[in-house]
């Protein structure tokens, strides 16, 4: 046996019999993407269930729907603010900085969506067709702005350490022993820092560059390659 090998099968085999400890613990990135999996599927199924309680007069789904459709609304609420944190602890730069601010407002957006439905429902029993149309505006709205979630972290790394996709080298860690303080004070200021970068973004016509800007650079390259062409 290679001594090299042997080393090896002795580290894993010291490595197995020694108890493993497990430690639970968030970095504040990784908070967002811990609450945004309640208000994606308590929206759709709170809507899909006022649709089929509507059409049959089953008063248990819309009993349902309506309970539903608050829970999205506060989980909603929830990943919001953590997102407006998690956007100062990321790095982000020309497409991945546009898909960032598309992802942010679109939430924004379909968070004042679930808001107004559940507070529309809170006094009404039964949806109207209305009720149900912004409702599926909404779920449309928030599948997309998912689906560029994921990308900003499976294609582009965006908050993955080994990807460099994160400010810091060291951040603290919620349930770290001696840095839940200082996870809180880090949160608040860039809870502070992300209400200023939207505001600012905002005024400067940054709604959902991803799609306007996207499509301008699309252009631009396609026309830039047909004179190449040309030439």
């Amino acid at each position: 046996m290679q001594p090299g090998r042997y080393r090896y099968c002795e580290t894993v085999m010291l490595q197995q019999q020694r108890p493993m400890e497990h430690t639970m613990t968030l970095r504040l990135q990784e908070v967002h993407p811990s609450l945004v999996h309640f208000p994606i599927a308590l929206f759709p199924v709170s809507i899909g269930t006022d649709v089929v309680g509507r059409a049959t007069g089953n008063r248990g789904l819309l009993e349902t729907a309506r309970h539903t459709i608050e829970l999205a609304a506060v989980g909603a609420a929830l990943a919001g603010v953590s997102g407006l944190v998690a956007q100062e602890e990321v790095k982000v730069e020309g497409e991945t900085l546009d898909m960032l601010i598309t992802h942010r407002n679109l939430n924004i957006a379909a968070t004042l969506v679930m808001g107004a439905l559940a507070l529309w429902r809170s006094r009404r029993y039964r949806p109207s067709l209305g009720y149900l149309g912004l409702g599926l505006a909404g779920v449309g709205a928030l599948t997309y702005s998912a689906y560029l979630g994921g990308s900003l972290v499976y294609k582009h790394g965006v908050g993955v350490e080994a990807a460099g996709g994160q400010y810091r080298e060291n951040p603290p860690e919620l349930g770290e022993a001696g840095e839940n303080a200082a996870f809180a004070r880090d949160a608040a200021v860039d809870l502070v820092h992300g209400v200023k970068h939207l505001g600012k973004e905002t005024a400067e016509g940054k709604i959902v560059p991803s799609l306007t800007d996207g499509a301008r650079r699309r252009s631009r390259v396609a026309a830039k390659s047909e004179s190449t062409e040309t030439a």
